[in-house]
């Protein structure tokens, strides 16, 4: 049996960050996640990285919080960071009292922010209605969350640490009070394994409860459903915020040539399956209009809902979604429930999850008797790219492609271009969208990178191929055949990576009802013969 001192349960960006801080400490671990990397929650959000604009009124501690992983975040992970800048923007409509609480607010947490005219701000943002009375600015910022995670994983490989994607943790194996294994099946061959551990960390989000059980212990979590609508053109250069009390569709955030709108706030018994339901879209599209008025024109891309992890204790009662705070909390269940050896961190946001990490890795080490500090506010996630590589990258790509594969790929940018020197070929761009590379797509389906693929879905989140206006309708038949080619899958394997793949690109779009991207599921369909469900506004 594998043997380890601690078994994280949860491969989003707070599992990931835990695992990078444990590997900083020299403690041994593993890292399981029943499906890929940042498939709950860190997957399925706008990617805001939260300057703590949006709490300093009603939650100044979360608010203090999030300001300084802000700038943490930014630090360590530049490559993950698209940091353009936040307003929080004053509606006529909306509470002129709000406005003024705000900047005494962001005042007393140190938020640097400026006040604008409504002509000023007409100025950097043309597209916000021409009736607005001002705004403030703020260091508001887009992460990839995707390869934040992937980041914290390949730092964590680098110096020791383990993972296992498509691994559903089945048992938690307790003797006399305390944890002693984990035991996990392989959801993509029905393959069983355990580990023995002296430790368990319950990162698993949304399903912390669920997990918890296994070790007979009850976390109290509260699925809240936020739904999101992706737009296929950036129609702001700066995350825009309406500056009241948060509400829905109240958020517009670029990222990278397109722009998230969220998010709904919807109590849901799980986070399994969840789906955007018609008269939800309508509702955050009429938002979304008053947000920015060309809303109302653009094209929906893709349509995606996830499920915020709220912590709820007993004194929360009947509290809503909004109601509930989004700070975290972290579960010694020696302590809580005489369960030595499992501990807890639930709630929280994407901006604070280095934070969890570290106060989550704080206490494993003390308990572990391990006397090493936390280096994850100082440590850089990616190590620098020779320049040279890069002369070489800009000789073989386009201006574009040469500059994204810097961001995406870091130091393996050396592995793609020697390989693109070897076979020219390499350098064709398969996902126009995204400019990646044939040669990028092959790294990736390889076995030499930190991060392995096993499935055909998993490719966009290593790359995000796949995620741009086509939707993988042209891209990702060129990305299972490369998978067939390189042998990762057979024929029939390949086939069937596919239509799972295609499947996966469908259920996004499925409940968009009109325009071009209806016409793009249809070409879909002429392409590979896919049978697609449309629904219309009624929901049929």
């Amino acid at each position: 049996m594998e043997s380890t001192q601690v078994v994280i349960i949860g491969g989003g960006a707070t599992g990931a960050g835990i695992l990078w801080d444990l590997s900083l400490r020299g403690i041994k671990a593993v890292l399981l996640e029943q499906k890929d990397l940042a498939n709950g929650a860190t997957g399925r959000c706008h990617g805001l990285l939260h300057s703590g604009g949006r709490y300093v009124v009603k939650d100044i501690e979360a608010a203090r919080e999030c300001l300084a992983e802000n700038q943490f975040v930014k630090k360590i992970a530049p490559h993950c960071v698209h940091d353009v800048g936040g307003l929080f923007v004053q509606y006529p409509q909306d509470d002129p009292a709000f406005f003024r609480q705000w900047e005494e607010a962001a005042r007393t947490v140190g938020l640097a922010s400026q006040h604008l005219s409504a002509e000023e701000t007409l100025d950097l943002e043309p597209h916000l209605p021409k009736n607005i009375l001002g705004a403030f600015t703020c260091p508001d910022a887009h992460v990839d969350v995707f390869q934040l995670a992937q980041s914290n994983i390949e730092s964590a490989v680098s110096r020791g640490g383990a993972f296992r994607t498509y691994s559903e943790v089945t048992a938690i194996g307790i003797t006399d009070g305390r944890v002693r294994s984990v035991s996990y099946r392989d959801t993509r061959n029905g393959d069983e394994f355990q580990i023995g551990c002296d430790m368990v960390i319950n990162a698993s989000g949304g399903w912390a409860q669920k997990v918890a059980s296994l070790a007979g212990v009850d976390v109290p979590v509260r699925c809240d459903k936020g739904s999101l609508l992706i737009f296929n053109h950036n129609l702001v250069s700066r995350v825009v915020n309406r500056c009241r009390k948060p509400g829905d569709a109240d958020i517009l955030v670029p990222a990278g040539p397109v722009c998230v709108l969220g998010t709904s706030s919807i109590t849901v018994p799980t986070p399994d399956g969840l789906t955007a339901d018609p008269d939800e879209i309508q509702h955050l599209l009429g938002l979304g209009a008053e947000l920015i008025p060309v809303l109302a024109e653009a094209r929906v891309l893709r349509i995606f809902s996830g499920a915020r992890p709220l912590y709820v204790p007993k004194s929360a009662g009947a509290a809503g979604g909004r109601e509930i705070s989004r700070g975290f909390a972290l579960l010694d269940h020696e302590t809580l429930d005489h369960v030595k050896g499992f501990v807890s961190i639930v709630g929280g946001k994407l901006t604070t999850y280095r934070l969890m990490a570290e106060v989550t890795a704080n206490l494993v080490a003390a308990k572990l008797g391990v006397n090493e500090p936390c280096r994850t506010t100082e440590t850089p996630l990616r190590q620098t790219i020779d320049e040279t590589v890069l002369s070489r990258a800009r000789k073989l790509l386009p201006a574009q492609a040469a500059s994204i594969a810097e961001r995406r790929l870091g130091p393996n940018l050396a592995r793609i271009v020697a390989a693109i020197e070897r076979r020219p070929e390499l350098a064709e761009i398969i996902c126009e969208c995204e400019q990646v590379t044939l040669a990028e797509l092959e790294f990736v389906l390889g076995d030499e990178t930190l991060v392995p693929i096993r499935a055909l879905t998993d490719v966009g989140r290593r790359t995000r191929l796949g995620f741009g206006p086509c939707q993988g309708t042209f891209c990702g038949y060129k990305a299972m055949l490369a998978g067939y080619r390189s042998h990762r899958w057979s024929a029939a394997e390949a086939s069937t990576e596919f239509e799972h793949y295609l499947d996966a690109r469908w259920k996004g779009q499925s409940f968009v009802s009109h325009g071009k991207q209806v016409e793009q599921l249809y070409l879909s369909h002429d392409l590979f013969g896919v049978t697609y469900n449309f629904h219309d506004q009624n929901g049929q």
